[in-house]
């Protein structure tokens, strides 16, 4: 077969009960929503025989998963990781009504608790729909990091190793204190987590009711379940890259196997620093087009091929 791209689409529940509130009535309830998935199937896989590898890939806030394109499928990881066999996916982790009903914005899924849930029903649609191997691989940019982080952190899914560029990793120091986009993913924190407003109007951070979705504050993180490498760029001004150092010296400090590539310049962009590669270790081209691999994409890549 050729490289194939499909899309598809998951109900996920997305009501989130209030555990705090003492009451002898129930609490929880099914909140179906519609969440959109993609993936991008590389040359060699096969409906029956030898399972394909799955990276899944979690977008950053400036993108999304539609009915018909995604953020992902145009980026050189992905294409990098499908030319090479790799089947690649991602899902939008914030359902369209469910954000248009709490007037979220739609490329804000911030991780939550939502977004976690759309990337294992994700996960479990690939796993009963195609030839996969249930071991998965998970990266993440930006948003994306923080999407990654929580779903790996969730142990909803069997996961080999991890990998990211500019995480976000901090609810409180980067999304609450220092958001992105006019403040958009400050909104969409406190309307998933339900913040208290104060009698102006502001919300109040409480760190209680963002519970194990903070990866900064997360204990579970301390003992970090898999391998984990990020890439950062010390000039970023859009994500701190001290949070992303002191989360990966924090694992470390545990135990824990956890890496931090730092770029002296490059912005919010790690994957575009450098010049583009004239040798990859790996298959550089898809459908006949050449993939510009650049050291970030390069370095992942070879992360990755660690493990296999």
């Amino acid at each position: 077969m050729t490289y194939v791209k499909e899309r598809f689409s998951v109900w996920v529940n997305c009501h989130l009960p209030d555990d705090t509130l003492m009451s002898d009535k129930v609490q929880d309830f099914e909140d179906l929503h519609e969440d959109y998935g993609f993936i991008f199937l590389p040359e060699n896989y096969t409906k029956t025989g030898m399972p394909t590898r799955l990276v899944i890939n979690c977008h950053g806030a400036g993108g999304t998963v539609t009915t018909d394109d995604s953020q992902i499928e145009h980026q050189a990881i992905t294409q990098y990781l499908v030319a090479n066999g790799y089947a690649v996916m991602d899902a939008n982790g914030l359902p369209e009504t469910y954000s248009a009903q709490h007037d979220i914005n739609i490329c804000n899924n911030i991780g939550s608790p939502i977004a976690v849930s759309c990337y294992v029903k994700a996960y479990h649609y690939c796993m009963k729909n195609y030839n996969l191997y249930p071991d998965v691989f998970v990266h993440g940019a930006s948003m994306g990091g923080i999407s990654s982080t929580n779903l790996v952190l969730s142990g909803q899914i069997p996961v080999i190793a991890q990998s990211g560029y500019c995480p976000v990793l901090d609810t409180y120091n980067q999304i609450f204190l220092h958001p992105w986009s006019g403040g958009l993913p400050k909104i969409a924190l406190c309307k998933f987590y339900k913040l208290d407003q104060d009698e102006n109007g502001e919300y109040i951070y409480d760190e209680a009711k963002i519970a194990g979705f903070n990866p900064a504050k997360n204990k579970k993180a301390e003992a970090y379940p898999v391998p984990v490498k990020f890439w950062h760029c010390i000039d970023d001004e859009v994500v701190s890259h001290e949070v992303t150092k002191r989360f990966v010296d924090n694992i470390r400090a545990n135990g824990g196997e956890a890496h931090l590539r730092l770029f002296s310049y490059g912005g919010h962009q790690p994957q575009m620093v450098g010049d583009v590669l004239e040798k990859p270790c790996g298959i550089s081209t898809l459908n006949g087009e050449k993939i510009e691999i650049t050291p970030a994409v390069e370095e992942t890549f070879l992360w990755i091929q660690r493990f296999e």
